[in-house]
């Protein structure tokens, strides 16, 4: 993949409202639905909030699980902000990071178009992943993808938060070498 990308502009897409959808299922995590809750008083009246709207300070206890994504064209996502208990789970600061160059074990497509339908549609979604990353750490997480708009319209950033199921984030056994 190309190593640069440009954040996109709202005159990048179709000028086409998006009608506010909101989640199809309860949410039966109180971070997730903390996060959630808050997002959608931002919204108002518009189908997304922008950026600006989002004040860490009200966050505050949820902020370690929160994510914020540039949404880049071609479309890409790449990590703006990464919270500290993602990252203690990672092993690694993903800031700056391209979602495209994470390993998922084999699941990166899957992820990807689990992005990239927020980015195309504007509709709220959470998702849960279990996967070993790079061949030695356990994951297992569900995560909560809210869209941010410059113009109120189509996303140009993404707001999520990531959060352990169980206790993730140990080492696995490394497989013995012949």
């Amino acid at each position: 993949m190309p190593s640069s990308s440009n954040p996109v502009q709202t005159s990048d897409f179709s000028q086409r409202p998006m009608n506010f959808k909101p989640l199809s299922k309860p949410i039966d995590d109180p971070d997730l639905a903390t996060l959630y809750a808050y997002w959608v008083r931002r919204c108002g009246s518009r189908p997304m909030p922008c950026r600006a709207d989002i004040n860490p300070k009200d966050i505050v206890p949820v902020l370690p699980l929160v994510f914020i994504a540039d949404i880049c064209r071609p479309l890409r996502f790449r990590f703006r902000l990464v919270g500290t208990a993602i990252c203690d789970r990672w092993h690694e600061d993903l800031t700056g990071r391209w979602l495209d160059e994470l390993d998922f074990d084999g699941k990166l497509e899957a992820v990807l178009e689990q992005y990239a339908s927020v980015a195309r549609t504007g509709t709220p979604r959470i998702d849960k992943e279990e996967f070993v990353n790079e061949g030695t750490r356990y994951l297992h997480y569900q995560r909560l993808l809210l869209p941010l708009s410059e113009g109120g319209q189509m996303p140009n950033m993404l707001i999520g938060i990531q959060k352990a199921i169980g206790i993730d984030g140990y080492l696995t056994a490394m497989p013995k070498r012949m």
